[in-house]
């Protein structure tokens, strides 16, 4: 969906989140120090409110209701918004009551605090529902369009996409190599540059057309294209060397197949972002001492250094460094590097035992403070290696469409260490697509949970 369009959702998730703990404040003001005239301080009454305020917005998610084209819609969902804030506050009235504090709290003070968190829920929904709508009728809030493939097949796509309302803002033309070059379609290069562009200008969507017989040029900028964080359509029917699809869509009389979805919304992401951060901040906190000790460990056992940074590949193909502790004698950053295997004899001492554990990654929370890695994702492999699998895999690259991570669905499942063979690499990369189809913060929290339990599993 549009990128803009995202961030409201992201704003209106903010303001609603802010509306309820807001509200907890208001219900202590007016029915506590106003009604009953007792001065209570206010913390206790503010306490419960951010709690509330997170599973209020995963019940909504859980609706849709953060769903960008539902904001956009005119009607307002109000059973849906009702339903969600009631399940919250019997959700918060339970862990109140196990933690055995419910009863600190008057029932006159819940009953207002609900009362005005609806109120304000409702008021910040049709407030931002009104402006998204404003915004996309004054064309402030359009789809961001990129267009690759044949000329005269792009000069038709072009005026078909140009039929929808509203209409979307074609802002890149690229074509593939042709004589043919219509004099009224204006080139913004070829499909090099279509990839140098993608992120700088942040297209929502890129639409792929040739006649059904340019079959290698469909699957070659097809698998270009794939590992960006873009929806990717296909407007060729194949009929004889089908792509796999993900659904259609329309754009005006266009219609096209999804060959690449976006895989996270901006939503999303904020959200993951916000349990990377958590996570990471509060484990590289509580194991600072591991980490020193381990860091001493590694001095002592053998010469070199304590850290080991090698080039990987991230999120839309960028090239970031890797940091782990070191458990090898050698530190190889080339064309050839050679895979770790069972009993290799590059391994140290002190390094058997961290591969072991699994403690050699721990350094990799740094990469995630800064953004290069998350907790949960594809794992990341040498550059090397990661050119070889993608030579052998068509679908390798679709694992680069968000960041890898320091474990993963593929990992939980045993698919972690050497990888001797195609089908290896296969395997991987199946769990991987459907992690990154299927997220949720749930589906995050488990693989955390799954990862404690194979740690001492699988590594060299």
């Amino acid at each position: 969906m549009f990128s803009k369009l995202d961030t409201c959702v992201s704003v209106l998730a903010i303001f609603e989140a802010a509306s309820v703990i807001l509200a907890a404040s208001a219900a202590k003001f007016l029915y506590i120090d106003l009604c009953i005239g007792r001065l209570q301080p206010w913390w206790p009454y503010l306490a419960p409110a951010p709690l509330l305020a997170t599973t209020l917005y995963l019940f909504l998610k859980r609706a849709d209701l953060y769903d960008p084209s539902s904001i956009s819609q005119p009607a307002v969902p109000y059973g849906r918004i009702f339903g969600a804030l009631v399940t919250s506050f019997l959700l918060l009235l339970g862990i109140l009551y196990i933690l055995k504090v419910a009863d600190w709290y008057s029932r006159g003070w819940f009953l207002t605090w609900f009362a005005i968190s609806a109120l304000l829920l409702i008021t910040v929904r049709i407030a931002g529902m009104h402006y998204v709508r404003r915004m996309v009728a004054q064309g402030r809030i359009r789809q961001r369009i990129a267009m690759f493939g044949d000329p005269d097949f792009i000069t038709a796509m072009k005026a078909s996409v140009e039929t929808a309302d509203p209409s979307p803002a074609i802002e890149g033309i690229y074509l593939a190599p042709t004589n043919a070059r219509p004099e009224n379609l204006h080139s913004d290069g070829g499909l090099e540059e279509l990839k140098n562009a993608i992120e700088r200008r942040r297209y929502d969507t890129i639409i792929i057309g040739f006649p059904a017989e340019h079959i290698e040029s469909i699957k070659a900028a097809v698998n270009d294209l794939a590992s960006y964080s873009t929806e990717l359509l296909l407007c060729t029917k194949l009929e004889r060397e089908p792509l796999i699809v993900r659904g259609a869509r329309q754009i005006g009389t266009l219609r096209a197949d999804i060959v690449n979805l976006v895989p996270l919304s901006e939503s999303n992401r904020v959200l993951k972002a916000a349990l990377d951060y958590i996570l990471a901040g509060a484990g590289l906190f509580l194991l600072s001492p591991l980490l020193i000790l381990i860091a001493i460990a590694i001095k002592l056992d053998s010469p070199g250094p304590v850290f080991f940074r090698q080039r990987r590949y991230g999120q839309n193909n960028r090239i970031f460094r890797i940091y782990k502790f070191r458990t090898m004698l050698v530190t190889e950053d080339g064309q050839h590097i050679k895979q770790a295997e069972r009993n290799d004899p590059r391994v140290t001492r002190i390094g058997w035992f961290l591969r072991r554990t699994s403690l050699d990654e721990l350094p990799q929370l740094i990469n995630v403070l800064t953004g290069d890695m998350s907790i949960v994702g594809p794992r990341p492999h040498a550059l090397a290696h990661d050119q070889l699998f993608d030579q052998q895999l068509d679908l390798f690259s679709l694992r680069r469409r968000v960041r890898p991570g320091l474990t993963g669905w593929a990992q939980v499942h045993g698919f972690r260490g050497e990888t001797k063979t195609t089908l290896d690499i296969r395997k991987r990369v199946e769990h991987d697509l459907y992690y990154i189809d299927n997220w949720s913060i749930w589906l995050d929290l488990e693989i955390v949970m799954r990862t404690l339990f194979v740690l001492f599993r699988g590594a060299y």
